[in-house]
């Protein structure tokens, strides 16, 4: 990972947290004691080795939910997309993969697509916006399109931008993989149109279980009958078979309904904080108007400052405004706070946030 833009993950606690957890974090005990009230409302019985009425219930309902033939659970996100791109590899007979500049597999995998799927990268698109249809320019065994793209502070091609990637990558015969990490919070911008309408064109999606929705972990990769036979197998090869991840299963389940239910309240809220910051102070958000619950607030400093200033908020207020700033692209002097909302942004008190940013502002001024 480039130095520029190596993320920091804050770790000083505060009563109001807005970084990740999102959602705020359940006790051990209170979790799982969900966990064993779910299980028992709906009649579930211990199950083994991926497999059995948890697990599919959970698939079939995220496969509905994007318009595809099936789903698979993994353990990680990290390897269902190195599957992802390991089966259209192997079905096109060719090792490269095209990735944007800030892909999650390039700055956030210690090159796994190489060393462990033998598959070479090639970068399409600028660093610091999304993709667009002019960036698909050659043949590949696959593209991925992160949805929404995380570096550039949650940022989404346009709906007519959107179909004509796929119209562009239909006419070079090259698969269409979403990295839909974040996909969750996206209907918004897209005039809530159902998931199943965003990916259709694209031949396969994952969706992380832990981020929005809030699970205690897990993933999905969404595509055709024949992709996930395909996956299954790949999943056993990398050891994702999993002896009883059923519990993972059933927190996912618990929570989704709610919690994609809650998606546009968040994205609502994180346009709200987004005003908040740029009618209240001279610092850049990006981008101006949210796209989803995601958003960067630019700061004119290095993370090691804005630790400091962080640290300052939280001895003052109680509020810990991010838990994550990344450095800025080819710029040691700047760096970018990630603002990730959810449910306790939304229960945070507006003159609290709004203190922050005025402690934020003064500090850097």
């Amino acid at each position: 990972m480039p130095n520029s833009m190596a993320g920091k993950l804050s770790k000083q606690h505060a009563r109001y947290q807005l970084g990740f957890p999102i959602h705020g974090l359940e006790s051990s005990k209170s979790r799982l004691q969900g966990v064993s009230n779910y299980i028992e409302e709906q009649g579930f019985s211990e199950e083994f080795l991926n497999s059995g009425q948890v697990n599919t219930r959970l698939e079939e309902k995220v496969a509905k939910l994007f318009g595809k033939q099936a789903a698979l659970w993994f353990s990680t996100g990290t390897m269902a997309q190195g599957v992802a791109a390991q089966i259209y590899a192997s079905r096109h007979k060719r090792r490269d993969i095209l990735l944007h500049p800030t892909s999650h597999l390039l700055l956030h995998e210690s090159e796994g697509y190489r060393y462990a799927h033998n598959l070479s990268a090639q970068e399409i698109g600028d660093f610091s916006s999304v993709l667009s249809p002019d960036d698909f320019n050659q043949k590949a065994a696959c593209a991925f399109i992160e949805l929404s793209q995380r570096h550039t502070g949650g940022m989404v091609p346009s709906w007519d931008e959107l179909g004509q990637i796929k119209n562009r990558a239909h006419e070079l015969e090259m698969p269409l993989h979403v990295d839909g990490a974040r996909i969750w919070s996206c209907r918004p911008i897209y005039e809530n149109r159902s998931y199943a309408q965003i990916v259709d064109g694209f031949s396969s999606v994952y969706v992380s279980l832990y981020k929005d929705i809030g699970a205690m972990g897990g993933a999905l990769l969404i595509g055709d009958k024949d992709f996930i036979d395909e996956a299954k197998i790949w999943r056993e090869r990398l050891g994702g078979l999993m002896v009883q991840p059923w519990v993972l299963v059933v927190d996912a389940l618990r929570l989704m309904d709610e919690r994609i239910e809650r998606m546009e309240a968040c994205v609502i809220r994180a346009r709200e904080i987004a005003s908040f910051i740029s009618s209240g102070s001279a610092l850049s958000v990006l981008p101006e108007v949210p796209h989803t619950n995601l958003f960067h607030v630019h700061l004119p400093c290095n993370i090691e400052k804005a630790e400091q200033i962080q640290n300052i908020i939280v001895e003052s207020l109680d509020l810990k405004l991010s838990g994550r700033f990344w450095g800025i692209h080819h710029n040691p002097n700047a760096c970018a706070m990630e603002m990730h909302i959810g449910e306790v942004a939304i229960a945070t008190p507006d003159d609290l946030i709004k203190s922050a940013i005025n402690i934020l502002s003064g500090e850097l001024a």
